[in-house]
């Protein structure tokens, strides 16, 4: 009987040891500066509910935001750096909706922080969620190969419209009261983000092959005059959110600025 319980204490100890590694590993990767502008986007949205009166569990709301958002600042790199092919690799380890660590899951920060955000999902919204998912990746892939900035910034504004719909779909469960403006709110917020983020980035993404065409001053122009024209629809709607828009946009500039540096 004592040999039996010396072993459940040693199986315990190392499965808490375990844990606590895969802990270490992730808050290591969050404390990142590369993905701080991610980190920071759960902060806003819960300050749009707040906008919205919409009651939540909050603590709830902004680890299942905090997760996602990693999840996406993380895989973003991926695909920048190597192929969009790699995105692939991503959603087949979303095929199972058990969280599943082992040491190849540790040692890879994508696999880590994939695995993460499969444990904040709720398991009704898990198929919808790796559908838009999916979705999105396929937008991804197509805004590579866009040869136009007409198409580019069509992809761009679906891949931001898409990217919001699924932090919708996360919270959903979490929201105590509803509001029927609160997701098409985020989505137009996530295409106008997505568009601010290609305004900042467009030299440097061309210069890196990111883009599949080269673009001319008429096509920065065009670009621009997207983002203004529905960043203003948003805010002559929204005046009360001028410091958090302004704020959203200092925080991209930033993280340009720390990107490049």
């Amino acid at each position: 009987m004592l040999h039996s319980n010396m072993m459940i204490d040693s199986t315990a100890a190392l499965f808490r040891e375990r844990q606590d590694d895969i802990q270490w590993r992730y808050q290591a990767i969050s404390q990142d500066s590369r993905y701080g502008h991610y980190a920071r986007i759960p902060g806003r949205i819960c300050r749009c509910l707040d906008y919205f009166k919409i009651s939540s569990r909050r603590s709830a709301v902004r680890a299942r935001l905090h997760s996602y958002y990693l999840f996406i600042g993380v895989v973003d790199d991926i695909i920048d750096s190597s192929e969009p092919g790699a995105g692939r690799e991503i959603l087949k380890q979303l095929d199972s909706w058990k969280p599943f660590f082992n040491e190849e899951t540790k040692a890879s920060q994508a696999r880590l922080v994939t695995e993460i955000f499969k444990g904040h999902i709720n398991l009704e919204t898990y198929p919808a969620i790796v559908a838009k998912l999916k979705e999105l990746y396929r937008a991804v892939v197509s805004e590579r190969k866009s040869t136009t900035m007409t198409a580019y910034i069509e992809q761009r504004k679906a891949i931001g419209c898409l990217t919001a719909e699924v932090s919708y779909l996360l919270i959903r469960p979490l929201l105590m009261t509803e509001h029927q403006d609160l997701c098409p709110f985020l989505q137009r917020v996530g295409e106008v983000g997505c568009l601010l983020d290609s305004v900042i980035d467009l030299r440097a993404d061309a210069r890196l092959g990111l883009i599949n065409f080269k673009p001319t001053p008429g096509d920065y122009l065009k670009l621009v005059s997207q983002l203004l024209r529905d960043g203003f629809r948003i805010l002559l709607k929204h005046t009360r959110l001028i410091g958090l828009f302004l704020e959203a946009i200092t925080d991209d500039l930033l993280d340009f600025r720390l990107r490049a540096g």
